[in-house]
């Protein structure tokens, strides 16, 4: 039986809480611990995704997250210094990864300002995340060589010589307090199917049972008393690897990827405290933040305590600990980006919404279908288009950082029994055909498919689909090159549909006002 001795799920509005305590907490959030008492406090983010600024809600005057506010709760709240003096009072900052790819101002300059912010806040180490990936490994390697801390990827490996690559290690050892704390991280298992398989040439993703069995012992042996699992994957696969954490003493481990901020301890199902695993999954975009306090004696856990923090604050409200190196790099990121992507293209009415019946989906699939006139249908992930539009003046660099990635449309010619096939991904974003659909579990099945127009799509009927270059080579379990083997290369970027037809409404006068469609229309569960 598990103790869910907390779960901290975030919601919009939430004000900013204080790490929960319990009978077996370890004390006051930022007390300093006694010498040699083996307390270990670590803050871990994850799917920071380049978010150095926060998030403004204007209706609200409020914002959320960016590195200056994070930084100034860490230090003013939690007692958090980036120096050897906060690791000798047991304080450690941690990453479980997706680092860079988001907002224009980072991934113009491909996440180097994040790095700096991430160097300047502390960080002792951090998990490589699928995103991580999103510029290349030529440029991993390089924001590896820049980084002060090292990049963490235990079941990574190259294919040719079964080692680790030169730019993440295994784990790292990092001397907190008394304690010698062993750091092993793992990037997301299925990241073939979730970046883009052009930039994993010659890598081998190795599952994440198989890699803890590995390099926990030897962690130990080289020197690690204690030991935090980094992996870069949802909290549910917690329960999959809990035996394996238990067996190795792990105490804690922290979660990422699905952008779901939750926290509890795994007690095994007895009431010694010495079998205890705090898990955690921080939250995505540097809005939130894990806390995990632990407390040793003699080898053995006395005292844990787990939470997750939003990071919010009404808008520009004075922080006391205000960091101005983190300020300096935020305003040049945010200067370089104005000056390359500040052209307004057009003014938006209301604000549009990603997903798969948002409306900013339907926004760019609708503007490549322009584009390919020679194309009948447009398909994207959902998972592509990366964070909402708000209202109000829409630049450049919106767009960018709505589609941040640098994929290209590619046409492709199937059947329709095909299009059917690819429509039952539930990531489908979809333009020039209507169709309705039914969930059963895991499964998507199609059971009505037309043109716009009303008339079905025949199975036999040739159809000209217009995809990125992303879905083609199988990113996100989509099939389309297994179905046409010489697709037509187009070499349009992505972005340039939808800019140039926000462009031609912004010249004409008009303002950006959208709602979404049923072009998908799910029906009742069979």
């Amino acid at each position: 039986m598990r103790s869910l001795l907390l779960v901290a799920a975030l919601t919009a509005g939430l004000s900013c809480s204080t790490p929960a305590q319990h009978p077996h907490g370890p004390g006051a959030p930022g007390a300093s611990p006694p010498a040699g008492a083996g307390e270990l406090h670590l803050f871990i983010t994850t799917d920071e995704h380049g978010w150095l600024a926060p998030l403004v809600d204007v209706a609200a005057q409020e914002e959320r997250g960016g590195v200056v506010r994070l930084f100034d709760r860490l230090t003013r709240v939690e007692g958090y210094a980036a120096s050897p003096k906060g690791r000798a009072r047991g304080l450690v900052l941690l990453s479980t990864g997706d680092m860079w790819t988001g907002p224009y101002e980072s991934t113009l300059v491909e996440g180097e300002p994040m790095v700096a912010a991430m160097n300047h806040m502390g960080y002792a180490a951090a998990a490589v995340g699928n995103h991580d990936f999103d510029f290349g490994v030529r440029k991993l390697a390089e924001h590896h060589a820049s980084a002060r801390f090292p990049f963490l990827a235990a079941n990574l490996v190259e294919a040719a010589t079964g080692e680790p690559p030169p730019w993440a290690r295994p784990f790292t050892i990092v001397e907190v307090g008394s304690v010698k704390l062993g750091v092993v991280g793992m990037t997301n298992v299925d990241t073939p199917v979730t970046s883009d398989p052009r930039h994993l040439t010659g890598l081998s993703f190795l599952p994440y049972i198989e890699t803890l069995e590995r390099w926990i012992p030897r962690a130990r042996a080289a020197g690690a008393e204690e030991i935090v699992v980094l992996v870069h994957d949802e909290l549910l696969r917690a329960d999959e690897l809990m035996p394996t954490l238990r067996k190795h003493r792990v105490r804690a481990a922290s979660f990422g990827h699905h952008h779901q901020a939750g926290a509890r301890i795994d007690d095994g199902g007895t009431a010694e405290l010495d079998d205890d695993v705090s898990i955690c999954n921080g939250g995505a975009y540097l809005r939130s933040y894990c806390r995990i306090d632990l407390r040793f004696a003699g080898g053995a856990l006395t005292a844990r305590a787990v939470a997750v923090t939003q990071v919010s604050g009404a808008h520009d409200e004075a922080l006391p600990n205000r960091d101005a190196a983190l300020v300096d790099i935020v305003a040049r990121a945010e200067e370089h980006a104005q000056r390359i992507g500040g052209e307004v293209l057009v003014e938006a009415a209301r604000p549009l919404r990603r997903g798969t019946q948002g409306e900013l989906g339907q926004l760019v699939v609708d503007a490549w279908l322009a584009a390919l006139p020679w194309a009948q249908v447009a398909i994207t992930n959902a998972g592509g288009i990366r964070q909402d539009l708000p209202a109000g003046p829409v630049r450049v660099r919106d767009i960018a950082s709505v589609l941040p990635f640098n994929n290209f449309l590619v046409v492709v010619e199937l059947t329709g029994a095909e299009l059917k096939e690819a429509l039952t991904n539930p990531e489908s974003v979809v333009a020039g055909v209507r169709y309705r659909f039914k969930d059963v579990g895991e499964r998507r099945v199609v059971t009505a498919l037309t043109w716009n127009d009303g008339r079905p799509v025949a199975d036999a009927e040739r159809v000209r689909v217009v995809i990125n270059d992303f879905m083609y080579r199988g990113g996100d379990h989509f099939s389309f090159a297994r179905w046409d083997e010489e697709p037509e290369e187009t070499a349009v970027d992505w972005r340039e549909p939808v800019l140039r037809r926000l462009r031609a409404l912004g010249q004409q006068g008009q303002a950006l006002a959208l709602t979404p469609d049923d072009r998908a229309r799910p029906e009742s569960a069979l």
